[in-house]
């Protein structure tokens, strides 16, 4: 016979699990900036084991720790150890750094990197005073749920608010004081593919700040993110780093062996939401967690910095500028203009889609954003301008016809709806590749508005059918100009903007520009002068001509034709009837 006392440990184990549960100690925590600071000790855990985090309103125990929220799960072992200094997180055959710690508060020293760390954002069910737990799931998926007080659950609670995150300064130099930006402009520069390392390479990229992210801005919450902030007379500069973790796992089966480590480019969208564990599964949703990580800097910004939130801008090149346009396309409330080179615009079969498979695996029409939209659609620059009623930010792009890292298949159809759209864009393309495509850009002040011209809070104009626009052909690489341009030169000044009349001076320049040019006109992100379909108004050129004309379905004056007859441009004059 087997002594009762013998039984009810065995009972217990077998429901509870056991041995890591005993692995994890020392759990403590701390609230800052609505979020709270788990941090725990982690002693001999097996191969292959993962931790989750609970939280309730209640110490939680053995026997109601079912009932508490799960926050955070699959969270790899020594999770304190700051992945971004390591420089096999970036580089498949690098060899690893000495470990770092995260550092978790300004100022304060590095966590020890062979402990636990878990960032929760409180949310409305969680602020308030909360009991936190840690648990840790074996290789074999079996949960262990024994929980020992004061070492992997805690006695005392945290008070926590629902409040705006903020970042942790990791610079060297000061950091930005409150209201340091007021007034200025906000420009994120986003590199290309295969940056935003900060170790390793040839040149990691310096950061100064990082957010440990909520559950719309990473696979998990807590996943840490990194930029760097520049400030100068005019702007505040944001450099974000496209380098999301993992779980530690290499994407291995991406084509590209770039993302053969555990901190991938996602092309400044998203990823799968089960990225930690395979990239090939049914019922695919691809949420904008990268996405939400910029907004994020965008409101710390504004909120903090006190940016003028009707100055930002995006720019970037390949897939830097691929980000650019993604993002201010998804969100034309936010940014005002997107300046950038050799960007792609569509993921489509003829090109680019192979780009999104690295890091999303395979993709067809059942694949979803989080929003539940059909993701290659989401992610098409032509539907979207086909699509969207929105004013979409002034776009300025440059691209090669032989570029195969970016192909040109997709440029001139993306041209043809943004004019069809009348949505305000200056394109320009060579016949160079990838690296050269603007080599011989004209940089001119005259290319293109000034970007300080366009701003969320006035007026601006999209240029439409232009007589001096150069033919892109059908995106065959053979087809059409080797070399040109659309919307070159035009600009625009003295906009009066009233609740009766509009006015604006329409201008065209560049050097060796033959007049007269011919164009058609409208007036976007009107502020004072509204119109609604069909409502009537009375057109006056400066070169004589007078008719009268109503807002189409849309709401959007287009003012046909206009000749601009030298440089100094010809006047158009709204009158609302």
């Amino acid at each position: 016979m087997y002594p009762i006392k013998f039984l009810l440990i065995a009972v217990l184990v077998s429901v509870f699990g056991k041995g890591e549960a005993s692995m994890i100690t020392d759990l403590t925590g701390e609230y800052r900036n609505g979020q709270v600071f788990l941090t725990w000790t982690e002693s001999d855990l097996t191969d292959g084991t993962t931790l989750n985090v609970y939280a309730s309103n209640q110490p939680i125990t053995s026997k109601n720790i079912t009932s508490s929220t799960r926050v955070g799960h699959h969270i790899e072992p020594h999770s304190a150890q700051d992945w971004w200094q390591n420089p096999a997180s970036f580089f498949k055959d690098e060899p690893p750094g000495i470990p770092a710690g995260f550092v978790i508060a300004e100022g304060s020293p590095p966590l020890d990197p062979q402990g636990g760390l878990f960032v929760h954002t409180a949310t409305e069910k969680t602020q308030g005073a909360s009991y936190y737990a840690v648990t840790t799931t074996g290789p074999d998926g079996q949960e262990h749920l024994v929980l020992t007080p004061n070492a992997n659950t805690l006695q005392e609670p945290i008070a926590a608010l629902v409040a705006p995150i903020a970042p942790v300064y990791i610079g060297t130099e000061a950091a930005l004081v409150q209201n340091a930006g007021k007034g200025k402009a906000l420009i994120f520069s986003l590199h290309g593919r295969g940056g935003g390392y900060t170790a390793g390479g040839e040149k990691p990229k310096h950061v100064n700040y990082q957010f440990f992210g909520n559950t719309k801005q990473g696979w998990r919450e807590g996943l840490a993110f990194k930029f760097h902030i520049e400030m100068t007379e005019e702007a505040i500069r944001v450099t974000p780093c496209d380098r999301q973790w993992t779980g530690g796992r290499p994407l291995t089966e991406s084509h590209d062996k770039r993302d053969h480590c555990p901190a991938i480019s996602t092309w400044y969208y998203g990823y799968p939401e089960r990225i930690y564990e395979t990239l090939d599964y049914e019922n695919k949703v691809v949420p904008n967690y990268t996405e939400e990580q910029m907004l994020g800097i965008v409101q710390w910004a504004q909120d903090y910095l006190g940016v003028d939130p009707n100055q930002y801008y995006l720019t970037g090149g390949s897939m830097g500028g691929s980000g650019s346009v993604s993002l201010g396309f998804h969100h034309p409330e936010i940014f005002a203009h997107v300046d950038v080179n050799v960007p792609a615009i569509a993921y489509t079969p003829e090109g680019n889609l192979s780009r999104l498979n690295c890091f999303c695996g395979p993709l067809d029409d059942t694949v979803v954003t989080h929003k539940g939209e059909p993701f290659l659609e989401h992610m098409n620059g032509i539907l979207t301008a086909q699509r969207t009623t929105a004013d979409l930010p002034f776009l300025i792009m440059r691209s090669g016809r032989t570029d195969r890292s970016i192909p040109w298949a997709n440029k001139p159809a993306f041209y043809a709806a943004m004019n069809t759209a009348r949505q305000a864009f200056v394109a320009y393309w060579s016949n160079g590749d990838h690296a050269t495509a603007d080599d011989d850009f004209p940089k001119d002040s005259h290319y293109a508005p000034a970007r300080e011209k366009v701003q969320l809070d006035r007026s601006y104009l999209a240029f439409s059918n232009c007589s001096t626009n150069n033919n892109p052909g059908n995106g065959d690489a053979k087809d059409g100009d080797l070399e040109g341009w659309i919307n070159r030169g035009l600009d625009w000044e003295d906009i009066i903007d009233t609740d009766s009349e509009y006015t604006v001076t329409v201008q065209a320049y560049y050097e060796d520009l033959t007049y007269p040019v011919v164009v058609d006109v409208t007036p976007r992100r009107l502020q004072a002068f509204r119109v609604t379909p069909g409502d009537k108004v009375t057109v006056r050129l400066s070169t004589g001509e007078t008719h009268e004309m109503r807002a189409d379905e849309a709401g959007l004056l287009t003012i046909p034709k206009v000749q601009i007859l030298n440089r100094d441009g010809t006047q158009i004059h709204l009158i609302k009837h």
